[in-house]
């Protein structure tokens, strides 16, 4: 109960103590009602009793919980492609078919999946956008911190171009580098793109989320074509966030499978210095699998909260 906000432990403590008595059995309903807090905190805005809240949180929670997940892989994504490019297995991927099929499954479900999260995504994106432009500046303005990350990226990367191009020139960074000639100041340089990259990912997927937990959204309208129409947000994207977790399952077994099979035909490729800034290939590898890991698990665990609740939606 101390877990959730003082004014939404007034409204529901007493009906949510008594379901607690109740339902409170494995681990999983601990991690549950720690996912209900983190929700309550983020944003509320629902009248009626608690049940129908938590109906309304839980799917809206999945849906979250997929896109962050998928933000996730796409972080761990430029990890992996930078572990492959310029180094000892990407000529794997021209000679070894194990590999390359490994390598193109973990591409196929990257596309499928940004399909889907784009997809399911947008009637819920355009109900939101609507409410933020017409009833809620604060809304308006969280919706802004993407804006800003992706301006932040894509100015950093003018700057890498002007680099390699030569139009801007900076003392102990060279234009062009080879993997056993990387010097200290380009390292510095592309760490400074990580950590921008990383840091609007991780804002970005914040933002969206306050402004979501802000909005109902149980139903909305679209006007295509100069005619409008009621639309159920959850229920549209529900379905697709489902393919969109199946993908990061292929894409962790497609990871792991790729590592195993390239490191097996190139051990001094798993051995060497070939991550992130030159760090060990075992390290870089290895953080890569822990985030799509947490990634598809938080995915998984999301969904599993947004199924529990369609039996009751449906009655």
């Amino acid at each position: 109960m101390k877990l959730y906000p003082r004014a939404w432990r007034e409204r529901y403590g007493e009906e949510f103590e008594a379901l607690l008595e109740e339902c409170l059995h494995s681990p999983l309903d601990v991690v549950d009602i720690a996912l209900g807090a983190l929700d309550a905190h983020l944003g509320l805005g629902h009248e009626g009793n608690w049940r129908s809240m938590n109906m309304v949180n839980k799917r809206r929670t999945a849906i979250l919980l997929v896109f962050a997940g998928y933000i996730g892989f796409v972080v761990a994504g430029l990890g992996l492609y930078g572990l492959v490019d310029d180094s000892p297995a990407a000529p794997l991927l021209q000679t070894n078919a194990a590999v390359a099929l490994a390598w193109h499954a973990v591409q196929a479900a990257a596309v499928v999946g940004l399909a889907a999260i784009v997809v399911g995504g947008l009637p819920l994106a355009l109900t939101v956008i609507r409410r933020a432009v017409t009833t809620s500046r604060r809304d308006l303005r969280w919706l802004l911190v993407p804006v800003a990350a992706f301006l932040a990226v894509a100015l950093y990367v003018g700057l890498l171009a002007a680099v390699a191009f030569g139009a801007v020139q900076i003392p102990g960074v060279a234009r062009s580098v080879a993997p056993d000639e990387f010097p200290f100041g380009n390292r510095m340089l592309l760490g400074g793109f990580m950590l921008v990259f990383a840091a609007g990912a991780a804002a970005s997927t914040m933002a969206v989320w306050k402004v979501v937990s802000n909005s109902e959204a149980e139903v909305g309208t679209l006007t295509l074509g100069g005619r409008t129409t009621s639309v159920q947000p959850y229920q549209l994207a529900f379905p697709l966030s489902v393919v969109a977790a199946a993908c990061m399952l292929v894409m962790l077994a497609g990871t792991l499978t790729f590592g195993w099979l390239a490191g097996s035909a190139l051990p001094q490729w798993l051995a060497g210095n070939y991550g992130l800034l030159l760090t060990p290939t075992t390290l870089s590898f290895g953080l890569t699998v822990a985030i799509m890991v947490f990634s598809t698990a938080a995915a998984v665990v999301g969904l599993m909260r947004g199924l529990s609740t369609r039996p009751q939606a449906a009655g």
